[in-house]
């Protein structure tokens, strides 16, 4: 049986890698939705595209009604939310909550947000399951809990099967250049050592982050649009590689492949450290793992990919 997918956000930095993903398998048909109209991509050829706008609901009129499930990337970014608390909640809230009441008046059967682990606050220290508190202190975060809460009590009402996923830190190369978010630790470290052949961190690297590659994001999406409902539960799940690392772990792994694919010495540079011990996170993904959730972790595969691409870019 086929399952016509609609990515929100199906364009963007990692809506392009899921849907690239599923676009390999013959049972998925893909919908791509941007806000403004584009043509079907390389990497999705055979997608549907519409024209969608979160803000304006009767722009739902263009999802076909063979959509079964939808997959929710689309808000305001970490950035602009602090800039305009605002438009970050007609967006991210009120935005995910008008697509989500058009899914239940359609009989659309799962509906799939991608949420924050920054929910359960900043920074992020200390062991964190679904059962943790939650305390966003960044509209970026208190957003995207907002839209959270609107999916779960849908889900708990039963009109609908709903996914939130609490993300940790994706790492790895967008579908195209110009999708890349250079603001990001890793995105922002590859396009130094391709383009500078050295290496600038903002910070003294010691405080742990979860990372987790795209494949592996994109192979938990496929896995959760396909997981039995009894297995689903309340609909909430932590999503990140098996444990953390500290950023200069990451920074010193992104060099050492820089050096293996160019041959020279990528020096790396960081502040002298302001904290006497590492900064430790436990971003616990048990719940997700114990529905039969494997994770690939093929970092340094993600690493060259993504400064492949940066130098393919720059020879263009």
């Amino acid at each position: 049986m086929s399952i016509t997918v609609l990515l929100v956000g199906g364009f963007g930095n990692l809506g392009g890698r899921i849907a690239a993903h599923l676009a390999t398998f013959d049972e998925y048909d893909i919908v791509l939705a941007s806000r403004k109209y584009q043509t079907a991509p390389d990497w999705a050829k055979n997608a549907q595209t519409i024209e969608l706008d979160l803000t304006d609901p009767s722009s739902f009129s263009n999802i076909p009604k063979s959509v079964n499930c939808i997959i929710q990337l689309a808000g305001s970014n970490d950035v602009d939310s602090a800039q305009n608390p605002d438009l970050a909640h007609s967006v991210t809230t009120e935005g995910t909550t008008a697509i989500l009441n058009h899914a239940v008046r359609n009989g659309i059967e799962r509906f799939v947000y991608f949420s924050t682990a920054h929910v359960y606050g900043a920074p992020l220290v200390g062991n964190f399951t679904e059962t943790s508190p939650t305390n966003p202190v960044h509209p970026y975060a208190t957003t995207h809990l907002e839209a959270e809460l609107a999916v779960g009590a849908a889900h708990e009402r039963g009109e609908i099967l709903g996914i939130r996923i609490r993300l940790s830190n994706g790492f790895g190369r967008p579908m195209t250049y110009e999708a890349a978010d250079w603001r990001t630790l890793t995105s922002d470290l590859c396009r130094q050592a391709v383009l500078e052949k050295r290496m600038e961190m903002r910070t003294d690297g010691l405080q742990e982050r979860n990372f987790i590659t795209k494949t592996d994001i994109a192979r938990a999406v496929r896995h959760l649009i396909e997981l039995p409902q009894t297995q689903v539960g309340n609909g909430l799940f932590n999503l990140g590689g098996s444990q953390s690392q500290t950023l200069l772990a990451m920074a010193k792994m992104i060099q050492q492949q820089a050096q293996k694919k160019f041959g020279i010495e990528i020096p790396l540079h960081r502040p002298e450290p302001t904290a006497a011990e590492t900064q430790h996170l436990n971003f616990d993904t048990t719940k997700l793992t114990n529905t039969g959730f494997l994770l690939t972790e093929d970092a340094l595969g993600e690493v060259n990919e993504f400064l492949d691409m940066i130098e393919l870019h720059q020879q263009s």
